[in-house]
């Protein structure tokens, strides 16, 4: 009888141990999901030039006039990594002349905020969530 007492008590503390440890479950899903939304869209749109992991390795790099930054040395190069800034890249607030022109990115409507589309917005945060993820440290 003891021991089963024991037992109990001790599952018991290592639960509220480890619930105290690990975010709530909506939290963990929110972030894996936005996480997940970003490396899909960073597959999708960036990888051609910026490389799977970031490095900046794609399989177009070569081809192109300008090298490609390794995405993931951005907080290394920075000093710290604004995520701010990294969305008006994305964006095309500010412009990169190998994403295109400023009206008509590569990446087109995907990113290019406009009023009242909240998916845009959401794109370029995902991604910009992906990016800071990828950070190396």
């Amino acid at each position: 009888m003891l021991r089963r007492l024991f037992t109990i008590a001790a599952l018991a503390v290592g639960l509220l141990v480890l619930a105290q440890s690990v975010p709530s479950s909506s939290q963990a899903i929110a972030g894996q999901g936005r996480n997940e939304r970003g490396r899909k869209l960073y597959q999708q749109y960036c990888a051609s030039c910026h490389g799977t992991e970031g490095k900046g390795d794609g399989s177009v790099a070569l081809t192109l006039k300008t090298e490609v930054p390794d995405l993931t040395t951005i907080e290394k190069r920075e000093g710290k990594f604004d995520g701010t800034r990294v969305k008006q890249y994305i964006s095309g607030e500010i412009g990169v002349t190998a994403h295109g022109e400023k009206d008509m990115p590569v990446w087109g409507y995907v990113f290019r905020s406009r009023q009242g589309q909240s998916v845009s917005a959401l794109n370029v945060h995902a991604l910009m969530e992906y990016l800071r993820s990828i950070q190396e440290k």
